[in-house]
This record gives structure tokens, sequence and C-alpha cells, in this order.
């Protein structure tokens, strides 16, 4: 349980990624269960590869795939701009509670609004977005309904404080580094995100802006 005294340093910077981790970042949030059957066919080069702009890992994937990918990518993005305003403010409200429940699955949205929450207790905001170099697919399954994202992002462009005091970046949020982001549509739902995978579990994962 967070200490209601400053966090360490390291602690505050990595932060930041509240805004985006969704499973992998923390021993007692439990990772749901993607509700896809269908296992994906196909996979993009690794992502250190050079020339991510180029359409190679397009033609990989049939026009339902891609219109799937752009679909989940675009449910990220939004969920991404509509919550910045509450992990910037810092507290758990009953606004926050109701967002988090329209892009998260249970367990996850619980375990998102008690980040929140201990944020809320010390003092701690984080504001402002990563800056996205490239997005791309790393995967996508034949019916469409799950979808995994490759993006190289820059961290700098975030900004932590705990009791208005700029919180000391660490070292890999530097220099771009690979964050995946695994969404799933479920029957009679939009996409939900179910796990963001970056730097914050313990191994940068450098990627060429």
């Amino acid at each position: 349980m967070l200490s209601p005294r400053r966090i360490a340093v390291t602690t505050v910077s990595i932060a930041l990624l509240a805004t985006t981790a969704a499973c992998g970042g923390g021993d007692d949030e439990p990772e749901a269960t993607p509700t896809s059957s269908s296992a994906p066919t196909t996979q993009s080069p690794s992502p250190t590869q050079p020339s991510p702009t180029e359409t190679a890992w397009q033609d990989q994937y049939a026009p339902a795939q891609l219109d799937a990918y752009e679909a989940a990518l675009s449910r990220y993005e939004e969920y991404e701009t509509r919550s910045e305003p509450i992990w910037a403010a810092g507290e758990a409200t009953d606004r926050a509670e109701a967002l988090l429940k329209q892009y998260f699955p249970s367990p996850l949205w619980q375990g998102r609004l008690r980040m929140l929450s201990s944020y809320e207790q010390v003092d701690v905001q984080v504001e402002g977005l990563a800056d996205v170099y490239w997005s791309r697919a790393k995967s996508i399954s034949d019916t469409g309904l799950s979808v995994v994202i490759n993006q190289c992002v820059d961290y700098t462009t975030v900004k932590v404080t705990q009791r208005r005091e700029a919180a000391q970046p660490v070292e890999w949020q530097q220099k771009p580094n690979l964050r995946t982001i695994t969404l799933e549509k479920p029957e009679g739902s939009d996409w939900l995100i179910y796990g963001v995978v970056d730097a914050s579990s313990g191994k940068p994962r450098p990627c060429a802006p």
C-alpha cells in the first residue's frame, strides 16, 4: 500500500504510464481473459526493423482485418484523449470510474481505478500524452475481433508531478520505446483494452522513430 509520504522519485516517474498500462505492470492487477477464440494467423516483422512507415505489414492482411485494426487503434486513441484530463487531475471520481468502465473489461477497469485512487492519496498527477512516432499491427485475428498493435512512443511529452513538484524522469523514458496494445471486441460491445505492455514492466524496448 502506498504511503502518504512522498513517493520515491523513480516510482513517481513510472506513474506516467498510468494512462496506458492495463496489465503486466502491477502484481495486484489481474489480467482479463480475451474473448476472441480465433488466434491471429499473421504477424508483422520485428518492431525494431527499419522503415516502420512502409506498408509491407499491411500487405499481410485482408481489407476487413485492416478495417478492424483501424477501428481498434481509433478506440485506443479515443481512450487516451478522454482519460488524459482524469489522470491529470489525479482524482478517483465517479466520472473517472464511468469512463474506465467504457474502455476496460472487468477486472481491469477496477485495477485502473485503484491506481488512480492511490495517486490521489499521495497527490500525484500525470499530464499529457506520449508522442506516437508510428503504429502498426503486430497481429490481427481472422475474425477481426482481436488486434495487437505495436507503437513506437516518446514519453518525454508526459509531465508527472507530486504535490505540484516535477518528478525526475527515469533513463528509459528519455528514448523512444515500444508499446504493445491488445484490444478485443466482445459480442455486443465496442473495442475494449485487454492489455498494454511497455518498459514499465521492467525491460526497456527501444524502437526507431
